[in-house]
Formats: structure tokens, sequence, C-alpha cells
């Protein structure tokens, strides 16, 4: 049996932050825990967490459509078919994910979501060790010297 041509992700991506949101509104409601202040209309944490949103969700489109300008699949359960090393591939192999970490960030603030910000750190672990590595395996096995040159030039996160 072949292995397939993609890194065989057990969920897509974005899916991990949403869920992770979802659990710290439950656990918000069931267990609440309060660091933040409750949100005025427009307190520091809401406008630093529309900074964050804004800055989150244009690295994640700036990033998936430099990967279709290059002719690859931004869609990690499809091919790739090169490896992109221009725009914010220049600075981070995984701008799309930092893009949701900040995002996620950013919500965790503007809503007041304090087991969001808690959460935080396995966010992103999970997404490095469950997504991340896979697709550095998956890529490695496919391209090679290209892939692993492309490793020693960029940092994986920023």
């Amino acid at each position: 049996m072949t292995e397939p041509d993609n890194p065989g992700l057990p969920h897509l991506p974005p899916t991990y932050p949403v869920a992770f949101l979802v659990l710290a509104v439950v656990l918000d409601f069931a267990l609440p825990i309060a660091f933040l202040a409750q949100p005025a209309v427009f307190g520091w944490h809401t406008l630093v967490g529309l900074l964050l949103v804004g800055i989150g969700l244009g690295l994640d489109f700036w990033g998936y459509f430099t990967m279709k300008a290059a002719g690859t699949h931004a869609e990690p359960f499809k091919p790739s078919l090169t490896i992109v090393e221009h725009g914010p591939y220049r600075i981070s192999r995984n701008p799309m994910y930092v893009g949701f970490l900040l995002a996620y960030t950013g919500l965790a603030l503007i809503f007041s979501l304090e087991w969001a910000l808690l959460a935080l750190p396995v966010l992103w672990l999970t997404l490095d060790r469950v997504v991340v590595r896979r697709e550095e395996a998956y890529l490695t096995r496919k391209f090679g010297a290209v892939y692993t040159a492309y490793l020693a030039r960029t940092r994986r996160w920023i």
C-alpha cells in the first residue's frame, strides 16, 4: 500500500483553534476565572485583540494566496506541488499557523476568554506536534534536499 501524497493530518488545521475557543467558552461558563477586566466597549484588550485578529487573518490570507500563486495547494489534504519560499514563507515556514495563533489570541482578548489564553501554549504545542511535524516529515520525504535546505534557512515559527 502506498502512502498518500499529503501529510496525513488527523484534522484540518483550522479546527484546532476553533475547538480550543469552543472549549474556552464552555470552561468560561462552567469554571469562570477572571484576570482580564470585563470588556468595556473599547478597553485596552479589545483594541489589542482587534489588532491581533487583523494581523492574524492578514497572515492567513497572505500565506494562502502566496501558495496559490506559486501553483501549489494550500489545503493540507491535497498534494504539495512545490516548496514556497517567498512572501511570508521567507520569514516563517508556517505563517498561516502563526496567523491562527495571533487571531486566536486576539479573540481571547476581545471576549475576555481567560481559559483561551491559558490554553494558548497547549494549542501552540498541538499545532507544532500534530500538524507541523507531520507536514515537515511529508515535505522532507517528497522534496528531499530542497526542503531540508529551506528548513535550515527559515524558522519554523517566527
